[in-house]
């Protein structure tokens, strides 16, 4: 029994690899700019939980100053020493809230700046 060998013949690759371009080449600048606008997204998205996380910090801090002015850690508790802890307190957590807007206000200014440096 005698095998007949075919011929090779080497497929056309330059059609396919055409097409592919054409394929790959919008999809990647698409993908890429989607990727970027994910990215900027993300970041805000990070500073938005960094300013939360400050302010809980800032609550955390408050508390603990509340504590120890109503178990009177810090000596007696007289109604001056009182109202002299909780003013402090109220004007650290005033401080903390107004930090808090002013850093969300800022946050959409920098998405949008960011996009457009990216456009």
């Amino acid at each position: 029994m005698t095998t007949i060998e075919l011929p090779k013949i080497p497929l056309k690759a330059a059609s396919t690899n055409n097409l592919f371009l054409w394929w790959y080449h919008p999809w990647m600048e698409a993908t890429d700019s989607s990727a970027k606008l994910r990215r900027i997204w993300q970041d805000t998205l990070n500073d938005a939980v960094r300013h939360e996380l400050e302010f809980f910090s800032a609550m955390a801090i408050s508390y603990s100053k509340l504590t120890h002015c109503m178990l009177g850690l810090g000596g007696l508790k007289t109604p001056t020493s009182m109202a002299s802890c909780y003013r402090e307190i109220a004007d650290d957590m005033t401080e903390a809230t107004w930090k808090r807007m002013r850093k969300v206000s800022e946050l959409s200014d920098e998405l949008r700046e960011r996009i457009w440096c990216e456009i």
